[in-house]
Formats: C-alpha cells, structure tokens, sequence
C-alpha cells in the first residue's frame, strides 16, 4: 500500500535507493530536519540539497520561508555544515572508540609516546606530533563550560587530557605476567600465551598427542642420544616456565638442506608466537636499530652468521649469554633493557660458530633425517599431527608438574650439556690458525718433509719455519706457532738448532723435540680440555727411516 501511494516519478533516484522504512521516515515523520537529516548524511552535497529542498519530505521540510530564498539558503548552509560535524566528529558521551585501543606512555626511552599493537601483534609507537598528525581530521564535540556550548576540538587533544585515557609510566616485556594489578604503572607489552593455559598436565610421560614430532627430535636433532635428548627437552621446558629469564646456552643445529632444522625450529617457536624473531641478516642484530629484540622470547638466526666473521662472534656471544641488551628504537635515545630471549642457530654450512675452548654457550647438534632428508610426506605427516592436538600436547607437557620439578629441583641443569661431538668439531674449526696447523698434523701425524729422529726413541725434531712454509703462513706468525708447539714438549724445554737436509742444502733451523705421537696428542688434550676423536689407523709419526740427531751448531 505504501509503495502503492508513492509516485515514482516525484523523487529522485538516490531516494529509492533508501531502505522502505527510511523512505517511509522521511516523508511521514514529524518536521525536524537536524535530527532527521542523519538518514541521508551518506549522499552527496548536491542530492542533500536536493533532499532539503524537496515538497514531499515533511522530515527534512525547512524552517526557513521557501519564498525567502536567502534565508532557505543559510539554513541548507548550516545543515551541510551540520552533516559535516557528524560525519567526521563523535558526541563525546565516552572515550571515542577509535582510540580506544591506544595507550600513553610518559617514558619511553626519553620521550612520552603513543603505543598500539597492530594487526599481527607488533608493537607501534608514535611521536604525540606524529599521533596529533595521523588523527589531523579527527575531532570531538568537546563542551566548554565558560561558554555553555559545545566546541568542535582536535580528538587527539582531548583524549589526551581526559582521565579516562589509559596511561602508563613506561613500558617493559614481562612475559608470562597476565595481570596489570601486579605492575602498577607499567605497560606489559606481553600479550599472552597462544595456547590455553588452564590445563595442566600432570603426566611424565611423554603425549602420544605429538609422537611424530618427539620422534624427529630423538632420532634427526639427537642422533638417537638419550642424554641429548632430554637435555633438549629440559632447554625447551625452561624457556616455557620460566620465560622471565634468559638461557646462557644455545642450541646450534647444523646440517644438510632438508634435514628439519628449521621445521622443528618453527614448531618451537609457535609455543611462543607472537614473541619471536627469525633472522636471516646480520644486520637485523648489528644494525643502528633493534628494537625488533626487545619483546621476544625466542631469537631464530636462520642462516644469519658467519662463522669466520669476528664481528658476528662478538654478536653472538653477546646475544646469549648477556643478562642486558642496548635497545635503540628510531627517533628514541637508546636504553637497556633486559634480555629475555633464548637463541637457535641453523646452518648448512659445516662451520657455525666460533666456539673457544672452554666454551659453555652451545649445545651443537649434527641435523640428518637420514632417508627423510627433503622428505616432503615425512614432515607433512609430522605438520598435520602438530596442527591436529600435538601442539597444545607439548606446550602443557613441558610446562606440567614432572618438568617444573626437574628444573626447580635442580635435576635437569642448563649448565650440565652434553658435549656432543659436534661441538667438538665447531670447536676444531675454531681454533687460531696457529693451533689449527698443529691440530691437524696431530690428526695425520704427518711432519715436515726435513726432519730429524733420536736414535732408539720415539722424539722427533719440528722446525717451526719448516712447518710455517708447509702451511704458508706468514712470517710474522711463526713466533705463535712455536709457542703452541711448545705445550707438546716436555717441561721448560727450549727451542733449539739442528741441522737438516743434505749437501750443499744442508742448514740449521730452529725447532723442538717432540715425543711420541701418543704423548703429544695427550698434551694436545689438556691443552684444549676435552678429549679429541682421533683417526684409529694412525698412532705415530709418519717417518720413512731414523734421521740421527746433529748437535746444535
């Protein structure tokens, strides 16, 4: 009936765009064109006049004369400006809804900002200015008492100023602290665990819920060494009880493409999601900014190091085992902060990192998945049974009761890692060339191709340049070398001089006796403290035939 009445051809086309019972409203509806003209707000400047102007919308009918033409005008005027003022401006009756979701923060560094989490949980922070700027066409009806009218006022302004506007003193990453009440004044840039952490699981054995995934652990990152394994286990289970607090040990996984290094590392770190970092540059940590480390529980340096870079070494070692970390966020003076992260190291090549000789940074683990190295169907059944259960399975195992007492007890140490022997390996490639020289003719038991034998004995005569040629090092290094081989010697033995070589060839050089392989290779141990896995088939020297002995000259 209603359509029925209405005559098609006396309105524009944008009115039958209207829903019915707008339509309906602004013919029928008492004359109050300040309220009702909220219905049209969405319409042009034009169609709006149009609509104000028209016969037919009682709702919309002006109060002004429609012969005083000046009149009408001022009043189509001040609708407009009207419709202005609500298009872009919102009653103040509350905190506007769009800023809600900010928070001031008086210290950040030496600055007061604004701060908001975006989309993927990452932490944004503006300049007030910048702020002010980003909201520039953004304002308030804001009432003003002097005046006793309401005022059209910046919005970021007045939130600013208002009480109700959520303000903090200064921010920090407190991970695993749900609650603001323990934290007065401070904004917890934590924003919670990704799984449900009501459930806790009493159980000590392992879930069946990710068998796969304990499986790729025990046999591809472990090699099937049950000590390794659970020292793995234990590492993964204190960065989720304990996140407040840094590790002093990383794992390092080295091995061919394909092998699984970065999917178990991935895995990992979803427990922790959204607060970790993959690296792939090394600038992302020795660049002017970084503040991309500071709200991170774990750090992923996927490829991101080279071992023969000193400047990375010195990254590294800060990275880990440092309880402090110089944060340098843009257009902020730097600060410290604490260093809560835990750090995983991947690599395909065969030398990761510099590992010392005493070191106690790296648990070192020799990837391979064997046959199931670039086994797309292996991991894809290992992705789906973590996608299905297997990834709450673990995080409420390793965070349950067996696992808290093990670390709080003291059972399970993160100063008691085993020594692997790819740690041994990095910590071969590591050493000073000097060091590596004898290292490797240890490893050989192969001599310089001049040198001299004590008859019924096992010592054998090294010349220290004789050796410095043979591996080409520079001259200004053999004072090193002779150092390093002097720890093969007996007690307080000096260098001395012996002839080499026959005829018109035959010269003095400087050197050491050394004694049997065997003895040398023990010395060799002490020094490095550790043992070294050398090659069964070779347990002396290579010598053709006993040189005698030449008194010094």
């Amino acid at each position: 009936m209603m359509e029925a009445a209405m005559d098609k051809n006396s309105f524009p086309k944008w009115f039958y765009e209207l829903p019915m019972q707008v339509q309906h409203a602004l013919q029928y509806r008492e004359q109050n064109p300040y309220r009702n003209v909220q219905y049209i707000s969405h319409l042009s400047p034009d169609e709006i006049r149009e609509a104000l102007l028209h016969p037919e919308l009682n709702a919309l009918r002006l109060y002004a004369d429609p012969n005083d033409k000046e009149e009408t005008e001022k009043e189509v005027l001040a609708l407009l400006r009207h419709i202005a003022w609500e298009t872009d401006t919102a009653v103040y009756t509350q905190l506007p809804e769009q800023l809600n979701h900010y928070k001031f923060v008086r210290h950040y560094g030496n600055k007061a900002m604004v701060v908001h989490w975006d989309y993927q949980t990452r932490m944004i922070y503006q300049s007030i200015a910048e702020f002010k700027n980003s909201h520039i066409d953004k304002f308030i009806a804001h009432w003003n008492p002097k005046t006793g009218q309401w005022e059209r006022r910046p919005l970021v302004e007045v939130w600013l100023k208002d009480p109700r506007t959520p303000k903090y003193d200064s921010v920090e990453f407190l991970p695993g602290v749900e609650h603001e009440i323990d934290h007065p004044g401070i904004l917890n840039s934590w924003r919670g665990w990704p799984c449900n952490t009501a459930y806790v699981d009493y159980s000590d054995n392992e879930p069946e819920a990710c068998r796969l995934f304990l499986n790729h652990m025990y046999d591809n990152l472990c090699g099937g060494d049950a000590d390794v394994y659970t020292y793995l286990l234990g590492w993964m289970a204190d960065a989720l009880i304990n996140p407040h607090r840094t590790s002093e040990v990383a794992i390092v996984l080295r091995g061919a493409q394909g092998s699984g290094k970065t999917f178990w590392a991935n895995r990992f770190m979803s427990l922790f999601t959204p607060h970790t970092l993959t690296l792939d540059k090394p600038n992302q940590v020795t660049g002017n900014f970084n503040k991309h480390l500071e709200d991170k529980c774990v750090v992923f340096a996927d490829e991101a190091f080279f071992a023969g870079n000193h400047q990375h070494a010195a990254t590294l070692k800060t990275l880990i085992t440092s309880d402090e970390i110089f944060i340098e966020p843009k257009g902020v003076d730097g600060y410290m902060a604490k260093k809560l992260f835990r750090v995983i190291i991947a690599s395909n090549d065969e030398h990761v990192i510099r590992a010392e000789i005493d070191d106690r940074r790296y648990l070192v683990l020799d990837v391979d998945a064997g046959a199931h190295n670039q086994d797309g169907a292996y991991f894809k059944a290992i992705a789906e049974e973590w996608d299905n259960g297997g990834k709450q399975a673990l995080f409420h195992w390793l965070r349950g009761n067996s696992w808290k007492e093990n670390i709080e007890l003291g059972l399970w140490d993160v100063r008691k890692r085993p020594q692997t022997r790819a740690l041994q390996r990095q910590k071969d490639l590591s050493l000073p060339e000097t060091q590596a020289i004898i290292h490797q003719m240890l490893h050989d038991g192969e001599l310089p191709e001049l040198y001299s034998t004590k008859p019924d004995t096992d010592y054998v005569f090294v010349s220290t340049r004789l050796l410095a040629q043979r591996h080409r090092l520079k001259p200004k290094d053999e004072t090193a070398l002779g150092k390093d081989i002097r720890l093969l010697t007996d007690q307080n033995t000096e260098s001395v001089r012996v002839y080499l070589g026959e005829g018109y060839n035959r010269k003095q050089y400087r050197g050491f006796w050394l004694p049997s392989l065997k003895v040398c290779r023990e010395r060799w141990e002490d020094f490095l403290r550790r043992s070294v896995d050398w090659p069964d088939d070779v347990s002396s020297w290579s010598v053709e035939e006993d040189r005698i002995e030449t008194p010094p000259f």
